[in-house]
C-alpha cells in the first residue's frame, strides 16, 4: 500500500510537471523569453504560484526544460528523416535548415541557451539537459555517420556540434537589432546582410564537404 501511494504520488508531480512545460510551451510559441511570466505559466498551467516555483526555481529553469522537450521533438524528426530510404538523395544541409522552418520556438530558444538559460538555470535542469542531448545523439550517431558518409562516430558528433555553433553563432547576423538592421541598410553596410537560412544550409554544406574530403 505504502509502494502504492508513492507511484501515484510520483505520477501526480510528474503529471504537473509536464503540464506546466507545456503550458510555458505554449506562451513561448507567441512571446519571447524576456516577455514570459511565471504569473501567466501558473495561470495557465493552473498551480498555484509557489507550487510552480518547486518545480522550476527559475524562469530559466522552466524554459530550459521547454528547450528540452522541442529537442527531443527535434530529434524525432531527425531519426524518422535517416529511416526513409532515400539512397544517394540524403541531404542533411537541406533538412536542417527546413526543421528551423518546422520548429520556431526551438530555434527561437537555441541561440540564448549558452548566454542565458545555462548561466541562470539550476545544476539539476543544466545536468539534465546535457544528459537528454547526449542520449539523444547517441540514438542516432550510428545511422547519421552511415547516412553522411562519415568514417567515425566521432566526426559526426563533432559535426553534429559544430552544425549547432552555426545556428547559433549566425542567429544575431540572420535576425539583428532594428537599429542595426538600420545602420546595415546602409549601400556600403549591406554586404553584412544574411539570410539566416541560406547561410546556415550552405554553411553545414561546406562544412559536411571538408569531412568526407579528409576520409
Amino acid at each position: 500500500m505504502v509502494n502504492q501511494k508513492r507511484a501515484v504520488l510520483v505520477k501526480d508531480k510528474l503529471t504537473k510537471r509536464t503540464n506546466i512545460i507545456q503550458a510555458a510551451a505554449n506562451l513561448l510559441s507567441r512571446k519571447d523569453l524576456a516577455d514570459l511570466s511565471m504569473d501567466a505559466v501558473a495561470k495557465k498551467a493552473r498551480v498555484a504560484k509557489g507550487t510552480l516555483y518547486l518545480y522550476f526555481p527559475t524562469k530559466e529553469d522552466l524554459a530550459l526544460s521547454v528547450h528540452i522537450f522541442d529537442y527531443q521533438l527535434w530529434f524525432k524528426d531527425l531519426s524518422e528523416y535517416l529511416d526513409l530510404d532515400l539512397k544517394d538523395t540524403f541531404d542533411f544541409q537541406e533538412w536542417f535548415v527546413q526543421s528551423i522552418v518546422k520548429h520556431p520556438r526551438f530555434i527561437k530558444l537555441l541561440p540564448i541557451v549558452p548566454t542565458i538559460l545555462e548561466k541562470n538555470a539550476s545544476y539539476e535542469t543544466i545536468k539534465e539537459y546535457k544528459y537528454e542531448l547526449l542520449n539523444q545523439l547517441g540514438l542516432i550517431l550510428s545511422r547519421l555517420t552511415t547516412r553522411l558518409g562519415f568514417k567515425k562516430e566521432e566526426d559526426t558528433f563533432m559535426f553534429m556540434m559544430q552544425c549547432h555553433a552555426i545556428a547559433i553563432g549566425a542567429w544575431s547576423h540572420g535576425f539583428p537589432s532594428a537599429t542595426v538592421k538600420q545602420v546595415l541598410n546602409e549601400a556600403d553596410l549591406k554586404v553584412f546582410l544574411i539570410d539566416y537560412v541560406s547561410f546556415v544550409k550552405s554553411s553545414i554544406d561546406i562544412l559536411q564537404k571538408g569531412y568526407r574530403e579528409k576520409l
